[in-house]
């Protein structure tokens, strides 16, 4: 399937327009060619001519075209003036009366919501436009809703959930469903396989992707955080080769594209890890624009830093505020694993500021709270504890704490429990699964 990257691509269908000759679609069509061809500027410019210059304003398909620059504009992180334009087409959505019009603007929504890192309310809302595009029978914009809820459960730790939109995300594929490229959908797929079988089991998916030129340039486009996170992957299991064609892409756009920060800043990013480059990781710490992203490059900061460091002090104060910013994101896989970094590497325990998790239950403690979540995904007790940084007794004594809370009686109890969170939170169920393995791969020496 990764062979096919290079000449399959998603073209956009304008919603059903009254013009007997639409003046939208050509132009959307343009955008997303120049987009594709990494000529960035012309496909914002093309856009904005197809929301401005296309059709009438009360047409279906100028709202298309708001959702489509929306969410170019999302990719390169300019989140702000996606939703001003979304907010350009709010009226039209409210009285058009057409059900596949509103599921595509909450979907739209849900893009720019995880663009801007808040990964809760973004599969919140992807869990409503899917379920209004089941009901209108819309199927061209719902991969972007399996997308953002699939990458959402990657970042908040819920694997379950993650499996379950990543094979939605394969069908999509398989169908050529339009609205998502097909690498945003491979890298979930590699992140769900680093989570489930470690680094080593995520390298031949991650080697495949990166070999396909055509869809690294979009999935680079797309999410800054990515050719990093491949980069650092394949860095990390002795695949030099591939992560310096991942860099030489990521410079390649950025040469192409000066005035983009979330470009200029995925590919110092890139380049710092694969030199082992503290300036250029800096860089990237400082330029990027996605929230998770800069989060990322300040852990890489402290993981270079950590190498020769006889002061503690350096490292730990950027693990600080990776915490930070994984924390703001909702991103609590990668917060815990921070958290317990921290604890192991700071003689005062005390000393490491710990975050008050945004939860939907707020009888448990920060503790209690990483404890059932990793028991109700099918973690034991020694597992729990190995992650968490904690003695087998601890949990034991946690988990008594937790039942008692919440009024169940055993981990089957507690993981249905976990389910109605979910349900809560994204409007699906989670599943429970096998454990979770979160670590991040290091630094090549």
């Amino acid at each position: 399937m990764l062979s096919e990257y290079d000449t399959l691509h998603t073209t956009i269908s304008p919603l059903k327009c009254a013009a007997a000759s639409c003046r939208t679609a050509p132009l959307v069509s343009s955008a997303r060619r120049s987009w594709r061809d990494g000529r960035l500027d012309d496909g914002i410019g093309t856009a904005e001519r197809a929301l401005h210059d296309g059709c009438a304003a009360d047409s279906p398909c100028r709202a298309e075209a708001a959702f489509v620059l929306s969410l170019l504009l999302a990719q390169v992180r300019r989140t702000d003036h996606a939703q001003a334009v979304l907010e350009t087409v709010d009226e039209l959505v409210r009285t058009c009366g057409d059900g596949q019009v509103t599921a595509t603007a909450a979907l739209a929504r849900s893009g720019v919501l995880l663009a801007a890192g808040d990964f809760g309310k973004a599969a919140k809302l992807a869990a409503a436009g899917l379920g209004e595009a089941e009901r209108s029978g819309l199927t061209a914009w719902t991969p972007l809703g399996h997308f953002v809820l699939a990458q959402s459960a990657v970042r908040q730790g819920h694997l379950s959930t993650a499996l379950r939109y990543a094979q939605k995300l394969k069908e999509d594929t398989v169908f050529q469903r339009e609205m998502l490229h097909v690498g945003q959908a491979a890298w979930v797929v590699i992140q769900i396989a680093e989570a489930e079988k470690g680094r080593h089991g995520a390298v031949p998916l991650g080697t495949e992707l990166l070999a396909a030129d055509a869809a690294v340039r979009q999935l680079s486009i797309a999410e800054p955080a990515a050719l990093p996170w491949l980069v650092r992957l394949m860095m990390d299991c002795g695949h030099q080769r591939s992560a310096a064609h991942g860099v030489r892409i990521c410079q390649q756009l950025a040469a192409m594209n000066p005035h983009f920060s979330s470009v200029q800043a995925a590919a110092a990013h890139a380049a710092g890890l694969h030199d082992a480059d503290l300036g250029k990781l800096r860089l990237a710490a400082e330029s990027h624009v996605d929230p998770w992203a800069k989060a990322s490059a300040t852990e890489d900061v402290a993981v270079l830093l950590d190498r020769g460091a006889d002061d503690r002090s350096a490292p730990d104060r950027h693990l600080q505020q990776a915490l930070d910013g994984y924390t703001r994101t909702g991103a609590w896989r990668d917060a815990s694993r921070i958290e317990s970094r921290l604890r192991h590497s700071t003689a005062d325990a005390g000393g490491v500021i710990r975050h008050q998790r945004r939860r939907e239950i707020p009888e448990l403690t920060d503790t209690e709270y990483a404890v059932a979540h990793l028991v109700a995904q099918g973690y034991t007790n020694d597992q729990t504890a190995g992650h968490l940084f904690l003695s087998p007794h601890t949990i034991a004594f946690h988990l008594r704490k937790i039942f008692r809370k919440l009024g169940v009686a055993s981990r089957v109890q507690l993981a249905s429990a976990w389910n109605d969170l979910a349900v809560r939170q994204t409007g699906t169920r989670e599943h429970t699964a096998g454990s979770v393995v979160t670590g991040r791969p290091r630094l090549s020496s």
